[in-house]
């Protein structure tokens, strides 16, 4: 069964996997487990139990030392935040865990969903961040032990209008159950409620565990972190809440 912890890890391992494929660091610094992206220059902290001024101020330091612009905190719920909150960070929206088995969109979208990293239109932190969906191809190349859970199957779907146009993409990495745990998912503002966001879902769970049988339903469950806007669409395909979380950032 899925749980709030499962899932704090599955965002976990795919900030790592972010990190080392755009040539970034994982690090931990007293009871604190960090991921550097140089990608968009952001250091981001993965869920501390306790964190404290000691795990706190050499992590920041490194993070000034490497350029970061941007530091985030993803924190779980229930864990205690005042050290980080003296430390300058405040709340961004508030995130809520979700997972199920996907339902089928009741009008299926007009258009391609297909899965691989040759996007001609992707350029700069989003051209560099393509590499994550190979880094469980070519593990060696990542610096990390066998096993790692941030070397697990990535893959990246695109949506495009059957005149060629761009208009979707999301990524999924297989979690250590089997689920698939959905990350950056966006759907461009003049195509949204269309069903590309449905689509992009069938197509990662179809490509993903059964590639072969394109007319068939997918019973692998899904994870995902929601923000207030996405929430009510993960529940329309068939995602229960399973709690809510934190997501803060250095003010």
């Amino acid at each position: 069964m899925t749980t709030i912890s499962f899932a704090q890890e599955a965002l976990s391992h795919w900030h790592q996997a972010v990190a080392i494929a755009t040539g970034g660091k994982l690090f931990t610094t007293h009871g604190c487990s960090w991921a550097w992206q140089p990608a968009r220059a952001r250091l981001v902290l993965l869920f501390p139990a306790h964190a404290q001024e000691a795990g706190l101020r050499p992590g920041l330091a490194e993070g000034t030392r490497l350029g970061a612009r941007r530091v985030d905190a993803w924190v779980n719920s229930g864990a205690p935040s005042g050290p980080l909150e003296a430390a300058g960070f405040s709340d961004a929206a508030q995130i809520s865990w979700h997972a199920g088995e996907l339902v089928g969109p009741e009008e299926p979208w007009d258009g391609r969903v297909r899965l691989g990293t040759d996007i001609p239109e992707a350029v700069g932190p989003d051209a560099k961040e393509l590499q994550v969906a190979n880094l469980w191809r070519d593990p060696a190349t990542a610096g990390l032990s066998a096993g790692h859970p941030a070397l697990r199957r990535v893959e990246q779907a695109t949506a495009r209008t059957l005149e060629g146009d761009l208009v979707g993409r999301a990524f999924a990495q297989q979690a250590f159950g089997g689920q698939l745990a959905i990350h950056g998912l966006a759907v461009s503002r003049a195509h949204r409620r269309l069903g590309i966001g449905s689509a992009l879902l069938n197509g990662l769970a179809r490509g993903m565990v059964n590639p072969l049988g394109l007319d068939e339903e997918s019973n692998i469950e899904l994870i995902a972190a929601a923000s207030p806007r996405s929430a009510p669409f993960f529940e329309a395909n068939g995602m229960r809440l399973l709690g809510r979380g934190r997501h803060l950032v250095l003010r």
